[in-house]
């Protein structure tokens, strides 16, 4: 096999500067939540020292330790239903050939094509016919029913790579269907597990549509609401504070994807492969 041709470096170039565009927002976030007031609205004026007084504002706001919470409990809880229900569904799916569970796989597929603002309505009114409305466990479900369907395709694709010998030479020595799966074939998932956690844990912790419809509780509100919602409550026109709550708010993200960035592209090479 021949080694890989080492791009140009004219597209290297290219490359690079794409890279820099990309850092951009994230340079300016961090300059403007260190700038001082005197420079702050000047936009070409860079700060010559660090002003960490936002960030003190911002820790003493008790409703972002009430947001970041609330934020965990719904992102994980919403995760960790997924994957149960997504782990065994795909792995059902994946091993029966019937037409009546292709078309089952179809359907659970479809939600993918399915916007989210389109089904805030009908979910507007089933989140009441179910008295869930205002509650932290509506927002765990909504997070559950958005990332079911990808989640169930991931398991279902990487299923297909675990040889089915597995599962005859452990029926054989007695090992019944749920065993079998919580004992062998999930341990044999986490790279799908991987791979999912770090794709749609950010979709859950930026969400701020949802949480801004069906919650009017101030304590039950997540991070992403409770950030703009900072400023209106100070009734100031000081943005320090915002651009520094902001920095808080993605930086658990971002220490996640430097750790985690290996694992997520090791699981999608893995999972597109048919054993």
């Amino acid at each position: 096999m021949g080694q890989l041709r080492k791009p140009p470096l004219l597209v290297e170039a290219l490359m690079l500067l794409l890279a820099l565009l990309f850092l951009l927002p994230v340079c300016y976030l961090l300059m403007m939540s260190i700038k001082q007031p005197a420079i702050f609205y000047d936009p070409f004026k860079l700060p010559n020292q660090l002003y960490l007084e936002y960030y003190k504002a911002a820790f003493q706001d008790v409703a972002f330790f009430r947001g970041l919470g609330n934020t965990l409990y719904v992102t994980l809880g919403g995760l960790v239903l997924t994957i149960l229900v997504a782990s065994m569904s795909g792995f059902v799916l994946a091993r029966m050939n019937q037409r009546f569970f292709r078309y089952v796989f179809l359907f659970i597929l479809s939600g993918l094509i399915i916007p989210t603002v389109g089904s805030l309505i009908p979910m507007f009114k089933l989140a009441i016919a179910l008295e869930l409305i205002n509650t932290r466990t509506l927002l765990v479900f909504m997070a559950a029913a958005a990332g079911i369907p990808m989640a169930t395709f991931l398991y279902s694709a990487f299923t297909k790579s675990i040889p089915r010998e597995l599962e005859e030479s452990a029926a054989i020595d007695g090992c019944g269907r749920l065993r079998l799966f919580w004992m062998i074939i999930f341990p044999l998932l986490m790279p799908a597990t991987g791979t999912f956690v770090i794709t749609n844990i950010y979709a859950a912790w930026n969400d701020f549509v949802t949480p801004l419809i069906f919650l009017n509780d101030p304590s039950k509100m997540t991070l992403m609401p409770q950030i703009v919602q900072f400023m209106a409550n100070k009734q100031s026109i000081n943005l320090g504070p915002v651009f520094a709550l902001s920095v808080l708010s993605v930086l658990p993200l971002v220490v996640l994807f430097l750790f985690t960035q290996k694992y997520m592209l090791k699981g999608l090479v893995m999972g597109s492969v048919k054993g």
